[in-house]
């Protein structure tokens, strides 16, 4: 039997909420969604607390006014795909102003 290598990549990116309403349930629903896509481990951090990204009630529980600094940490083979998918959500405020 042969084994395959899968690669495990690890992204960690800095992110702040931009949007006014900051993360509400519209966006954070969206990350969950993204989150789910991709097969990867991936969670958000805000001042030491670490919740999954997928979990939308924890998401929620982090309370990420406007201007709230998140580090972002995907680890899997999808890793990349899923920090550019859910990074991308931020640099368009979710489609909010």
């Amino acid at each position: 039997m042969a084994m395959t290598e899968t690669k495990l990549w690890t992204v960690e990116k800095e992110l702040w909420v931009e949007n006014r309403l900051g993360l509400h349930a519209r966006p954070v629903a969206k990350i969950a969604t993204a989150a789910q896509q991709f097969d990867a481990d991936i969670t958000l951090e805000k001042e030491g607390q670490v919740v999954n990204a997928r979990d939308l009630l924890d998401v929620l529980a982090l309370d990420c006014p406007q201007g709230t600094r998140l580090v972002l940490r995907t680890r899997g083979p999808q890793a990349r795909e899923a920090a550019t998918s859910i990074t991308s959500l931020f640099a368009r405020k979710f489609e909010e102003t």
